[in-house]
């Protein structure tokens, strides 16, 4: 946050900024060009390569890894084809985002010239032709349809095109150092010197940074005289803004921002007031990073990026969960960070009670704090209650004050070892009851205040119990929360006590014994928050408890204070987050330091609503303070992308050695993998800006998954020892709201089995079984055949010697 306002605002305005530089992983914190492209990715040059930015992660493009000739960028800009066409220091370059490729610009111009010097800007007119400035070497325009690229003004010898605009059938050109001249697109009639009504050079010897088309003709122009407006209707030029102005965008029709050598100026045309923000003399981690402003981006979520030239990138989201953040900074150095007590005085400001610097008064009016200083208040301040003009402050091993707030006087009351003083000098609760009563509770029991006597009466059933906070319900009862022994009940008609402890065997007990707070809502249903245990609401009529705790989607077991607001919500601290609870719906809602908390992490007792629904809660960094009823929930929907893939921890693009992809992962729908591939990772994005920590993600590997997958925060999906087939990967995602977009994300794999499994090994089986089958056969007819000759053989050899003995026989002896 930034509140260097100037002079020309009528009240202060607070801006915040998350920055993003070198060490987020941006390559480079000069950032001269930033662009959102029509995928949804930001893009932003800097003087050492080229990034791309999904709401968690940078992918840097340099020389050294990819096409991109140079690291030092000066111009980007999308065409209609998607394609971004990179400007550098020494030539222009198109990357190819479905290939994840660039490639050199090396065309030869009609005049046999091929752009290669420092880029200054790329534009394109209403045909889509595309306009290249270019130093020492004049304006350039491409027609893509026919590839012809003509040399439109050639500037080698004299000033270089600082910036120029297509009005129109006219082109506008600010020469370096010279003037503001126009002529028609084609560029047939000779250079005109810009002059208003009155017949003035207004741009004589000017450089021209930006300039930006406006309502009722007129247009915007960024020098370094500063912001002046031109009326094309009128001819008239006003000089709106009296510093050295580099770049321009609107963030509404009401909200022009300007990119300043000293800070960013934010005007506004309706009524012609200026805010004025700039770097805080001590860090600010919501402040602007630098002053030197060189870049500014609206994108489509009405969030706006600052490119600086020291500081990195700055991003403002829109404000839809806007929440105001009080604490120690610049002239507020003086505030107590650790927010604990807070309390409604009579003449609406509000008494702050910190535990690192004491007691402070705020005006919610104007946000001025005044420290309250007086020797008897110690710093660490516990308890806080309003008795009439009386101010009761308890405080941590510094007893018990009573502030008279007509006089300023202070009475202070310790630990004694009477009867009728204070048990301990540990104050955690003060409470006045509408009979007038004040309890006090403390860490060695609970007493009661006598006006009369101005002393303490001990209450004996709570003796040594440490009380935590002290609460008066609607009918007049009495409830304590203790540290250990869950929570007591004094019914003040029956004057009787009760004593609510956990059972574990019981879920419908206290939920815990460590009870820290206790709220009774508009209908009068009674809750604790418990430390560990989550929080309950009491059913008096069973007399038994609802519980409730971080498995049903609370972000947490220690909720530290429930407030609620005008509609009936509830709003529950703890240490990883705000939460909305609807206890009629059961709805819920959490916020974190990504939706623009201080701090995920509340403190004890800290939290009030006032008369106007304004909430305020304290955490260990300061104090916030928002309205419920200005929360608008985003309705944008972001698509979700594939944004790398990495085959066995080693990232692969589409031009990588053995890349099994085709085109680059975030255009694919199908990749094909090989059995050894089957070890894999997917990282994953919903380009939505506002609270990209808070986005949601799952996904579904079907034929493997059985359900629904979330995301985890580094938003990787990682698949090893797939088995070989055919999957569908399906993944969704929603913005910080919910809003799920319907669209899915989806990706068809196939992991081919290992060749003995392949169809060509089936096929070579089948061969080989074959061949081994007729071989087989083969030689079984062949042994037949060799059977039968030996038998024939035999045979013959048996009948010849049947007649060879025949003959013998017949021969006379």
């Amino acid at each position: 946050m930034s509140l260097s306002v100037s002079a020309y605002a009528e009240k202060p305005v607070q801006y915040y900024f998350k920055t993003l530089d070198v060490r987020n992983g941006l390559s480079q914190n000069t950032v001269f060009q930033i662009l959102q492209d029509r995928m949804g990715f930001m893009w932003f040059g800097t003087r050492e390569g080229l990034n791309r930015y999904d709401g968690l992660s940078f992918r840097v493009y340099k020389k050294e890894n990819s096409a991109l000739g140079r690291n030092f960028i000066t111009a980007l800009y999308e065409d209609e084809q998607g394609n971004i066409w990179v400007g550098t220091d020494d030539g222009l370059y198109i990357y190819n985002p479905e290939l994840d490729s660039f490639r050199k610009f090396d065309i030869f111009s009609d005049k046999n010239s091929c752009i290669m010097n420092y880029i200054t800007q790329i534009e394109s007119d209403e045909e889509h032709n595309i306009w290249i400035a270019s130093e020492e070497q004049g304006l350039f325009c491409f027609n893509p349809t026919s590839g012809e690229l003509r040399q439109c003004l050639d500037t080698s010898g004299g000033p270089n095109i600082n910036r120029f605009w297509i009005r129109g059938d006219m082109c506008w050109v600010n020469l370096y150092t010279d003037n503001l001249y126009y002529t028609t697109k084609d560029f047939k009639q000779p250079l005109q010197v810009f002059k208003d009504a009155d017949g003035v050079e207004t741009f004589k010897g000017d450089i021209v940074n930006w300039e930006l088309e406006a309502s009722h003709n007129c247009v915007y122009i960024a020098s370094t005289r500063g912001l002046i407006e031109i009326n094309f209707t009128s001819g008239k030029t006003r000089c709106l803004l009296n510093a050295y102005a580099r770049t321009l965008q609107f963030k509404s029709d009401d909200e022009l921002w300007v990119g300043t050598e000293n800070g960013l100026y934010i005007y506004h045309p309706s009524t012609g007031q200026f805010t004025h923000l700039t770097v805080p003399d001590q860090d600010d981690t919501y402040a602007l990073s630098d002053n030197a402003i060189y870049s500014l981006c609206c994108d489509r979520e009405k969030g706006m990026w600052i490119g600086s030239y020291f500081g990195g990138v700055n991003y403002h989201p829109h404000q839809r969960t806007y929440f105001e953040k009080i604490y120690p900074r610049g002239e507020l150095s003086y505030m107590g960070r650790r927010v604990r007590e807070i309390c409604e005085s009579n003449d609406g400001t509000l008494w702050i009670g910190t535990e690192d610097k004491g007691l402070f008064n705020l005006d919610p009016r104007n946000g001025k704090i005044v420290p309250f200083k007086h020797p008897s208040i110690y710093r660490n301040v516990h308890g806080l209650c309003l008795d009439g003009n009386k101010l009761w402050v308890g405080s941590f091993s510094g007893g018990l004050n009573c502030i008279d707030l007509i006089t300023k006087r202070v009475k202070h009351y310790t630990m004694g070892d009477g009867k009728n003083q204070l048990p301990s000098d540990n104050v955690f609760s003060v409470c006045r009851t509408t009979t007038g009563d004040i309890w006090i509770g403390t860490n060695f029991g609970l007493v009661k205040y006598n006006r009369d006597t101005d002393d303490f009466t001990h209450i004996s059933q709570l003796k040594n119990n440490f009380i935590y906070n002290i609460l008066e319900d609607s009918d007049g009862n009495l409830w304590f929360a203790t540290y250990t022994k869950g929570v007591f009940c004094y019914d003040i008609r029956k004057r009787s006590w009760r004593n609510y402890l956990s059972n574990e065997q019981d879920s419908t007990s206290l939920s815990s014994n460590k009870v820290i707070s206790i709220f009774e809502d508009s209908r009068k249903r009674l809750w604790f928050a418990t430390l560990g245990g989550g929080f309950c609401c009491y059913n008096p009529a069973a007399d038994n408890f609802t519980c409730y705790d971080a498995s049903q989607g609370f972000p947490g077991n220690t909720i530290y204070k429930i407030v609620e607001d005008r509609q009936g919500n509830l709003w529950l601290t703890s240490n990883y987050g705000l939460a909305c609870f609807n206890p009629d719906t059961g709805a819920k809602h959490v916020y974190t330091t990504a939706n623009g908390l201080l701090s995920n992490q509340f403190n004890f007792q800290s939290g009030y609503c006032d008369k106007d629904g304004n909430i305020y809660l304290g955490t260990l960094s300061g104090l916030i303070a928002f309205n419920p009823t200005t929360f608008v929930e985003s309705s944008f929907v972001p698509p979700v992308v594939i944004t790398d893939f990495w085959l066995f921890n080693r990232r692969l693009a589409s031009d990588s050695l053995k890349s099994p992809l085709k085109r680059s992962i975030t255009y694919s729908d199908r990749i094909e993998l090989e059995s050894d591939q089957n070890f894999f990772s997917l990282q994953v994005a919903a380009l939505s800006y506002q609270a990209p920590e808070m986005n949601k993600l799952e996904y579904i590997l079907e034929d493997f998954d059985r359900e629904w997958n979330v995301i985890s925060k580094n938003s990787i999906i990682t698949y090893s020892n797939l088995p070989y087939g055919s999957y569908r990967l399906r993944v969704k995602g929603s913005n910080s709201d919910g809003i799920w977009n319907p669209q899915e994300r989806v990706l068809n794999i196939r992991i081919n089995p290992p060749f003995y499994l392949s169809t060509w090994a089936y096929v070579v089986y089948v061969a080989l079984g074959v061949c081994v089958l007729f071989m087989i056969v083969s030689y079984l007819r062949m042994r037949t055949l060799r059977k039968h000759k030996r038998a024939m053989e035999k045979f013959e050899r048996e009948k010849e010697r049947e007649l060879y003995t025949a003959k013998i026989d017949f021969l006379p002896m």
